[in-house]
């Protein structure tokens, strides 16, 4: 479903912790930063299994992709403190 003033991109996680790669629906509203990450596909760290899906992605969105690998890890900039979805800083 699109919604108005949204983007979307596809992001692609060569995640080398679990050894798999990670497929991602990431959308945000025009102007915010606030980013909704949706879980797609998680296939085994195969390269020919990997070229495929890629290959196949790009065949059938014009969707930008963005790729990440958990070897080279980015900093979100600060120090996440608080985070009550994924369990930090609540109570208890």
């Amino acid at each position: 479903m699109h919604r108005y003033q949204w983007r979307y991109h596809v992001l692609v996680v060569d995640n080398h912790l679990f050894d798999c790669y990670s497929f991602f629906l990431q959308a945000r509203r025009a102007n915010e930063r606030l980013v909704h990450s949706y879980d797609l596909l998680e296939i085994p760290h195969d390269p020919a299994v990997y070229d495929q899906v890629l290959a196949d992605l790009k065949r059938h969105t014009q969707l930008s992709i963005e790729y990440r690998d958990t070897h080279h890890l980015v900093h979100p900039g600060t120090d996440i403190v608080r985070d009550l979805t994924h369990g930090h800083g609540g109570p208890g």
